[in-house]
């Protein structure tokens, strides 16, 4: 059997509510938190233009600290370089690799865990190990060169950026571009 409201009912729930609220404490735990050290904006990257390789698509993911998305459904490897020249990720139509030799790996301030045994301990100075990150042809990351650091803070100034990547055949392309400061108002 279906109990109905009344309007009577109904105006007594609310009033109790909002005795409930405004007694002592208990309003101001739903004020906002405070906040120390805010920041006076962020920097925003967008994407100008990217190598004209058969099924490559990147997206530069918006948060405070921007990221990319690479997404790749071509036929042959394709390697994306780390910020220090290095072998980063190998993409193929249903994998993502990394090199966890590389030093852009060891920075990645999101990278996932992975199993620690002697393969996750290679040597930085010798050949790449490669480990499987995804079997989605896709994969995102939080990286520097979007954010304008230069090994400290976020810079104020517009500036560019770029990510190589090495096809298969060796030939090197970039995906290129801006960065603008946005102030928080």
């Amino acid at each position: 059997m279906k109990r109905e409201h009344t309007g009577a009912e109904l105006n007594a729930l609310l009033v109790s509510g909002l005795i409930l609220l405004s007694a002592p404490g208990l309003a101001g735990a739903h004020g906002a938190p405070e906040a120390d050290e805010i920041p006076d904006g962020f920097v925003k990257a967008s994407i100008t233009s990217y190598p004209d390789i058969q099924g490559l698509s990147a997206l530069v993911l918006d948060a405070p600290r921007p990221g990319i998305m690479l997404r790749y459904r071509g036929s042959e490897r394709l390697t994306v370089i780390g910020t220090e020249g290095e072998k980063f990720l190998r993409f193929t139509r249903d994998t993502v690799e990394v090199n966890i030799a590389s030093a852009s790996w060891k920075k990645l301030p999101n990278a996932p865990r992975l199993a620690d045994n002697a393969a996750t301990r290679a040597d930085p100075s010798g050949p790449a190990s490669w480990r499987t990150l995804s079997r989605s042809g896709s994969f995102s990351w939080l990286d520097p060169r979007l954010n304008g650091q230069r090994d400290g803070p976020a810079r104020k100034d517009a500036g560019t950026w770029s990510i190589a990547v090495e096809t298969a055949a060796g030939n090197i392309d970039h995906i290129r571009g801006t960065l603008s400061f946005k102030p928080i108002q």
